[in-house]
């Protein structure tokens, strides 16, 4: 338990990320307030809510406004995140405009702190590897381009108002309750799982409760006031390794048909025409296409250096302790 228990705001607390990061600082004593668009009957790890749920747009200001009265820290997670359904127009308001009103508010408010996550998707595709917090920005898809734009915003009115903040950019986060992990486990439990290409690209994994470790100490940690961090693991690995892993803890059998990237790129263009027609998110698109397309993978040494950062897990590790939890449920 910690010394001196700060009042936190979590955004997007009904999400994977934010739900774990929630729970996580509740745990260790702080004084937690979660909001979300809804909170799922299954939380994303597995244990209920120890903190304050709040089922809220954060755009919803008068109340927000609320929200953020009294409390030290915020950590933003909530986002317009990779939903295709979605107009570019939202992606521009939740991730961009809607982020400046927030950050004046919580100045206002006299928030102390504000922890922005952004993410490595705002460099696009990387030429070379690994990448770090210089590396120029090329982002591919709205998504990257509005998380760039936001981290943009967040200098400017913090350095504007004299607000604390710190900018992290996550690499691949997997374990309980990410979507992402979810679905590769039910489809090679399913045995559904098609590898797209030959797997070589390069990812970046990170476990979910090293990110956790990482994000707490760039609250605590003040040479972090001020700076943009990356957050990965200590593995740049294959995609094809990573599949593999997942199906070696897992018990499971690996994929048995891999297609040609190009066809691949066919069968996603047509999922995303006929599944626009009765507005549902489909099940393959070129955006999830990058999993086995783009290369990831980055320097972490300034987390080290500025967080005193060291991830606890291998990347088989925390696949290994991932099983292990999804066998008790």
């Amino acid at each position: 338990m910690v010394d001196k228990p700060k009042k936190i705001l979590v955004t997007g607390a009904g999400g994977f990320l934010g739900y774990h990061m929630a729970n996580y600082l509740a745990s260790l004593g702080h004084e937690v307030e979660g909001m979300d668009l809804h909170f799922h009957d299954d939380p994303p790890d597995g244990t209920p809510a120890k903190f304050k749920i709040v089922e809220r747009d954060f755009r919803n200001w008068a109340e927000t406004g609320n929200s953020l009265q009294g409390k030290d820290v915020v950590y933003h997670f909530a986002s317009a995140h990779l939903q295709i359904s979605l107009n570019e127009s939202e992606y521009w308001d939740v991730n961009v405009h809607a982020l400046e009103t927030l950050l004046e508010k919580a100045h206002d408010c006299g928030v102390r702190k504000f922890i922005h996550v952004s993410s490595v998707g705002a460099y696009g595709k990387l030429v070379e590897l690994p990448a770090n917090e210089q590396t120029p920005c090329y982002p591919q898809s709205i998504y990257g381009e509005t998380k760039l734009a936001g981290e943009k915003v967040v200098k400017e009115v913090c350095n504007k108002v004299g607000m604390d903040y710190v900018i992290l950019r996550p690499a691949w986060i997997f374990g309980l309750g990410c979507p992402r992990t979810a679905k590769l486990h039910r489809m090679l439990n399913k045995k559904r799982f098609i590898m797209i290409g030959k797997g070589l690209n390069k990812r970046h994994p990170m476990y979910i409760k090293d990110m956790l470790t990482a994000f707490r100490l760039a609250m605590e940690k003040d040479g972090a006031v001020g700076e943009t961090i990356i957050i990965g693991g200590d593995q740049i690995i294959m995609t094809k390794e990573l599949v593999d892993t997942f199906s070696d803890e897992l018990k499971i059998p690996g994929p048995s048909l891999t297609l040609p990237y190009s066809v691949g790129v066919m069968i996603a263009v047509v999922a995303e025409t006929l599944f626009s027609i009765i507005k549902k998110e489909p099940p393959i698109s070129r955006r999830t296409l990058e999993f086995f397309d783009t290369d990831n993978g980055f320097d972490i040494s300034k987390s080290k250096q500025i967080l005193e950062f060291s991830p606890e897990y291998s990347f088989r590790q925390g696949v290994e302790d991932y099983a292990r939890t999804v066998s008790r449920l």
